[in-house]
């Protein structure tokens, strides 16, 4: 990824590995920060987690904490004045609920995405009319607002075919194909979309049948975010009204596991044998 491919969140992620590893190596601990910068736990941890930006005084308290110097300082410095920038607005940018900013992020830095949804195409193989669709769905919605957050579903997909894209494993239940989204237009649209997204050699798309059953997973909608640089990894799972984010090692595991068996029963052969 070229610095011109980075997004301010790249380098927040980036600058929180760092300076992760950089307690490791000089033994500081979370405590030692959090007296450093006179902040709450709850920030610091923010920090390292890299959802949230360093102030340039903050940056160098703790530079000065961990003892870094000469050109290692300087690149950090450097981190730290990208993580700051602020992306252009955009139409939709205010649209999209506070809950799913940090979805939104996770995902946007994640190198591998693996989700399995039981109801409804993920997010970023849907169509345009396939979202609007899904979308106008919420009576909440405002017009304006509903269209807002179509815009922001389409802008997230230009990752899946814009430089450096990630690897992207979806799976899917076949009755999900069948499902009566729209009109029939827009699922002939939408079935056309996911047999172009699937000659992409960075995405792997399967489909469970309808004669495999139950699985481990039942209709829990979730996501495995793997981020670059080493990360440990993330699960997002997704409710009617929010979204948990799981980051226990151990629950982790059990997901994997889940989607492992989601992958055993399921087929790359059946796309083309489902109608409109």
């Amino acid at each position: 990824m070229t610095s011109s491919d980075r997004s301010p969140v790249d380098y927040r992620v980036g600058l929180a590995h760092l300076l992760r590893e950089l307690m490791r190596r000089k033994e500081v601990t979370k405590a030692d920060i959090q007296s450093t910068l006179g902040c709450s736990e709850s920030k610091v941890g923010k920090i390292l987690r890299g959802d949230h930006s360093i102030a340039p005084l903050e940056l160098v308290a703790l530079l000065d904490l961990l003892d870094v110097r000469d050109e290692e300082r300087a690149d950090l410095v450097h981190l730290g004045e990208e993580a700051r920038k602020r992306r252009p607005k955009t139409p939709w940018g205010a649209a999209i609920p506070d809950r799913l900013r940090k979805y939104f992020n996770t995902e946007e830095t994640a190198r591998r995405i693996e989700a399995y949804r039981p109801d409804l195409l993920h997010g970023l193989a849907q169509t345009e009319a396939y979202a609007r669709a899904v979308i106008e769905t919420n009576p909440a919605l405002r017009p304006n607002e509903a269209e807002s957050l179509v815009q922001a579903r389409m802008a997230r997909q230009k990752r899946l075919t814009g430089p450096n894209p990630p690897e992207y494993v979806l799976v899917v239940r076949q009755s999900v194909l069948r499902a009566p989204v729209g009109t029939e237009q827009t699922r002939a649209g939408q079935l056309s979309h996911l047999k172009e997204l699937a000659q992409l050699p960075h995405v792997t798309l399967r489909i469970i049948p309808d004669s495999a059953g139950l699985t481990s997973a039942l209709y829990f909608p979730f996501e495995i975010l793997t981020p670059s640089g080493g990360l440990r990894k993330t699960v997002y799972v997704e409710t009617l009204t929010d979204g948990l984010f799981v980051d226990e090692e151990s629950r982790i595991s059990h997901y994997e596991a889940v989607f492992r068996e989601l992958l055993a029963v399921s087929s790359a052969d059946l796309l083309d044998s489902v109608e409109p």
